[in-house]
């Protein structure tokens, strides 16, 4: 198959089969979505040098792990299971499951273990460089070596399939100038290290998740650092709310878009697409359309060892030229906050720096003046329909919650060695 910019997960699964882990959007994209139609137990744990990221888009499933704290998740619909670096993993379909997983765009290090179901001790691991052997050659390759049954499996087709697509996209981008950059570094880990134990698997669902949301591009996971994989939750339902407007985004990593849920508008259900760095979002005043329902979750991951940045932009209603443009960096909240600040209480720092964009416009009519055709624009989304307000005061809050608590435990300690 051509791998494209966007796909419907529900029209390419029937092509897909167990752990097939085929890669759909076009070389380059980082994350990287992944697609399996699953019916039989995975044969194997696999264990990822980088986070990696499920999301069951139809049926039911388990997923289990070892060397951590977690045992297992069951996954229904709507479902997201992140599996940090280093934890091992299989999947245990309950009825055909249909599955998507975000890889980095280079992975690095792979490998499938065994371990014995008495004692949990590993029996046996077979490790690859992503680089050099695909997922699908390497499962094939130590699967037949501990004389396991991979008929259920259709991994040399598949591994046969990604070469001739990836062969093709490299065409493509030489063509743009841009193949240099596509092909895959060699890790330069000699083995997979250990999950962290302040980062185990979490889960959470996307249906429930999204209605106690705040705003727009809420993070389902606390994990934000670089090389993160951050899937964040975007609710519209314009029958009963203002106008969302309109504004344009600029991010130095891709966005892969997948909706989960929709009416009356451009994405499908299950479709999954990434758009260009810069994109406009949301509906100009000319393009209304009150009858737009739709559940997305945005998914980036955090770069590594390069710089991280995004801008927000307002266009004038009238004629389109950019009015105002704030740029910050991706990782910075705007302001201070009380007491010993984490990445976890920061959360994705998008929303809170475009509260700063959006407050300085609606504050310098100046800037709402157009250059080109003089028109003066009214303030932009003065009923916060994003929730960036709110999620800029809640992080403010709960900062601020956080100190006093712990302020009282150290004071409850100090009092208790005194005595």
């Amino acid at each position: 198959m051509k791998r494209k910019a966007r796909f419907d997960t529900f029209k390419e699964a029937p092509s897909r089969g167990n752990y097939d882990e085929f890669p759909m959007l076009e070389l380059g994209i980082d994350p990287q979505v992944h697609l399996s139609r699953n019916t039989v137990p995975q044969p194997f744990f696999l264990i990822c040098e980088q986070d990696t990221v499920l999301a069951q888009l139809s049926g039911e499933a388990r997923v289990e792990f070892r060397n951590s704290s977690v045992n297992f998740f069951r996954m229904v619909l709507g479902d997201y299971v992140y599996v940090p670096a280093g934890t091992p993993h299989r999947i245990l379909p309950k009825s055909e499951s249909i599955q998507l997983r975000y890889k980095a765009r280079f992975p690095g290090l792979e490998a499938v273990a065994w371990y014995d179901e008495r004692t949990g001790e590993e029996m046996s691991r077979v490790t690859w460089d992503c680089a050099a052997e695909l997922p699908q050659e390497a499962y094939q390759r130590a699967c037949l070596a501990r004389g396991i049954d991979v008929s259920p499996f259709n991994w040399a087709a598949v591994a046969a399939e990604i070469r001739e697509t990836e062969a093709g996209e490299l065409e493509r981008l030489k063509t743009k100038g841009e193949g240099a950059n596509a092909v895959a570094p060699r890790s330069t880990a000699m083995a997979i290290g250990p999950a962290d134990d302040m980062r185990p698997p979490l889960k959470n669902n996307v249906y429930l998740f999204a209605r106690i949301a705040t705003g727009a591009l809420t993070p389902l996971f606390p994990y934000t650092e670089p090389g993160s994989i951050v899937p964040c939750t975007t609710l519209h339902e314009l029958s009963t709310t203002d106008p969302m407007g309109y504004f344009i985004h600029t991010n130095t990593v891709h966005e892969v878009n997948i909706s989960f849920g929709t009416h009356d508008g451009y994405q499908l259900p299950g479709g999954c697409g990434v758009g260009p760095f810069r994109h406009g979002v949301g509906q100009k005043a000319g393009q209304l359309n009150p009858k737009l329902m739709n559940l997305a979750v945005i998914t980036q991951r955090q770069a590594v060892g390069v710089p991280q940045s995004e801008a927000l932009g307002f266009a004038c209603e009238a004629c389109d030229e950019l009015l105002y443009e704030y740029g910050y960096d991706s990782h910075t909240f705007p302001g201070e906050l009380e007491g010993e600040v984490d990445r976890p209480i920061i959360g994705l720092p998008t929303s809170s720096q475009s509260a700063v964009a959006r407050d300085q416009i609606n504050a310098d009519e100046t800037l709402r003046t157009c250059r080109k055709c003089g028109h003066v624009n009214p303030p932009f989304f003065e009923s916060d329909y994003w929730g960036w307000n709110e999620y800029r005061r809640r992080t403010h809050v709960v900062a601020q919650a956080r100190e006093i608590m712990r302020r009282a435990s150290l004071k409850k300690e100090a009092a208790l060695h005194a005595d």
